[in-house]
């Protein structure tokens, strides 16, 4: 079974029968309700639609991604009116890759086949760095910010576990620390 359908199941194991929770805060809306969040879960895509999008953008998906896609093309996780975290479906990465590389463009800087495959409230979208990556891993090659880029040791299933464990916190920011 692929690791991240194991993340995944945990995951919806603790959401109730709509995919939501109570916010870990408890904080509470205008009418006096507890405020949900709300997982989405996309159906799966075809491999043959994410070779075709590889193909097209000249990309790789690692086999960990790979997977993921074939599980739910896309997901938003714990969506609130205060945030969400995304997860690109095939057609969002295609859309995603464009406004980067015209981003890159417009000001003067190289172009890369890094390619985002989400997006993290107030830092931007999670970047895949083609240079890192392993084929059947994407252990080193995610980070977050596409304009000041924030590296990460993770891979995609251990960076989606750490989106579920610390909703909300930059976790990857500890492990840039120097140690003393």
């Amino acid at each position: 079974m692929p690791e991240i359908k194991k993340v995944l199941d945990n995951l919806k194991s603790k959401l109730d029968e709509n995919f939501s929770r109570l916010d870990p805060d408890g904080l509470i809306e205008r009418d006096g309700t507890v405020l949900r969040e709300k997982c989405i879960f996309n159906p799966p895509a075809k491999e043959e639609d994410i070779r075709s999008l590889e193909k097209e953008l000249g990309i790789k998906a690692p086999q960990d991604y790979r997977e993921f896609l074939l599980l739910h093309n896309g997901m938003t996780l714990f969506k609130s009116y205060l945030m969400e975290f995304k997860f690109f479906s095939l057609d969002e990465i295609r859309e995603g890759f464009k406004d980067v590389q015209e981003f890159k463009k417009e000001e003067d800087l190289k172009t890369t086949k890094d390619y985002p495959i989400g997006e993290f409230p107030d830092v931007g979208y999670i970047m895949v760095d083609a240079h890192k990556l392993k084929k059947h891993s994407s252990q080193g090659a995610i980070y977050v910010g596409h304009i000041m880029p924030e590296a990460t040791e993770e891979s995609f299933v251990t960076f989606v576990e750490n989106v579920i464990e610390n909703t909300g916190e930059f976790f990857w920011e500890d492990s840039n620390l120097p140690e003393y």
